[in-house]
Order: C-alpha cells, then structure tokens, then sequence
C-alpha cells in the first residue's frame, strides 16, 4: 500500500509539471515535375544518341531496320534492295564513337557530331547527316563507298 501511495504521488506530481510545447505545421509544396516522352526528341532515344542507336542495330544485325531508318533522299537515290546488301556487306560502322559533341542543323539537315570518333586506331570526328521524317530521325547516305557520310 505504501509503494502504491508513491507511485500515486509521482504521477500526479509528474503531471503538474509537464511542459507542453506548440509545434509549427509547415506548408508542404508541390512540385510538378514534367517528364518528356521517350521520343519527344528524336536524335536522342532512351538517353542514346541516333547514332549510337543506330550503330547498335549494325551490331545486331537488324539490317532490314536500318533500312527504315534510312532517309527517302537516300532510297530515291539508291533503291531498297541496294541499301540493304550495303548494310549487309560493306558497310563499316564497328567503332566507337565516343560521345555525342555537337548537334547542328543546317538547312533541314541534322549534322551528329562525334569529335572523339576511333576509327581504326585513329582518332577523328565523324559527322554524320540526318533528317527529320515522318516525326523520326533518318540517316543520309552520301554514298555507298567506305566513306558513306561524306
């Protein structure tokens, strides 16, 4: 009983002197955040450049792609059937290319520019000719030589 009368005047004493403290509620702010569509912009897919994308189709050997992503300036030049034997047997497109440098349009026409091309153990810019068709990028083909984007 004597324990119990103690414990009794240790709560009420602890209640007298409890101290209450105001806490402030703080605003809570939204942010909206815009997130771009995959192929809002089309020279960069999945954070990949078009040549990067394409150059992994080369290595893949979806040649009947490349194909699609082949420009019409280049299919009116050459036909079909030319363009894909080119992708299946002559064309070079193995080496790194490093990162994407410059992107610049010039008449309609989108230059890729990789400043840290190493083709063949030579390191040197590649340009690469693109246009934008039907809201997808397509490359130009210069030539079907070894030296296509020139």
């Amino acid at each position: 009983m004597k324990y119990i009368a103690i414990i009794y005047l240790v709560v009420i004493y602890s209640c007298e002197h409890s101290v209450t403290k105001q806490v402030a509620l703080k605003s809570v702010q939204r942010k909206v955040i815009e997130i771009e569509k995959p192929f809002s912009n089309p020279i960069l897919i999945y954070g990949n450049d078009f040549g990067t994308y394409f150059q992994a189709l080369y290595r893949n050997n979806q040649f009947p792609q490349m194909v699609c992503l082949t420009s019409s300036i280049t299919l009116n030049k050459f036909s079909r059937e030319q363009v894909l034997n080119y992708y299946k047997h002559n064309f070079k497109f193995d080496y790194v290319l490093g990162n994407l440098s410059n992107i610049n349009i010039e008449e309609g026409v989108i230059i890729l520019t990789y400043a840290k091309a190493s083709i063949f153990a030579t390191r040197r810019k590649l340009r690469i000719p693109c246009i934008l068709e039907n809201d997808s990028v397509k490359i130009i083909l210069n030539s079907l030589s070894n030296k296509p984007f020139e």
